[in-house]
């Protein structure tokens, strides 16, 4: 038995994130708002089978998939082939970490076009560009990130990411969030 009681919760969330979806979406779905769906994956609420059924469903696994009781390894491994890229704001992100918490891993691939939307969130964020070239703001600063260039910045600041060239822009991003005391 996992020593976290959440591991469903934990899951839950991941299937949910993985797919880009909104609280707000997956309730509408299964017929629940987004603040009990929250309480369900943060363990505080319990699900009904009714509800992990309904989930199940959604996310197009089975219960027991859904259910499963989370691997005993002391790491999270994604295989090249087991990439799932997802369209965002920002283009397509490959989640590449797992659900330990604190941290988040993606691949992102920016189209040269793409509007910079502004984010301002806790936490940090590492940026490495692995090929391309971006403009990022921080700020009321421009940064221009060439293949190979690292940027590591307090994410608390307004920012942004825009693409530059002809070509689509590929990024590996961490970011990390501040564990509750």
């Amino acid at each position: 038995m996992p020593e976290d009681e959440n591991w469903i919760g934990r899951r839950i969330a991941t299937l949910r994130r993985e797919r880009g979806w909104t609280l707000a979406a997956v309730g509408e779905l299964i017929g629940l708002s987004a603040t009990q769906l929250s309480r369900i994956e943060s363990g505080g609420r319990q699900s009904s089978v009714g509800t992990l059924i309904e989930l199940a469903r959604v996310f197009e696994v089975s219960l027991s998939e859904l259910v499963a009781e989370e691997s005993t390894r002391d790491f999270h491994l994604i295989r090249s082939q087991d990439h799932a890229p997802h369209e965002s704001a920002n283009g397509t992100m490959t989640t590449l970490s797992g659900g330990y918490p604190g941290l988040d891993a993606v691949l992102l691939t920016i189209p040269p076009t793409a509007d910079a939307p502004i984010a301002r969130h806790s936490g940090e964020e590492w940026l490495y560009l692995l090929d391309g070239s971006v403009e990022v703001t921080i700020g009321a600063e421009q940064v221009q990130l060439d293949t190979g260039d690292a940027l590591h910045f307090p994410s608390h600041t307004t920012h942004s990411v825009r693409g530059l060239g002809d070509a689509p822009s590929r990024a590996l991003l961490v970011s990390t969030t501040p564990r509750s005391p």
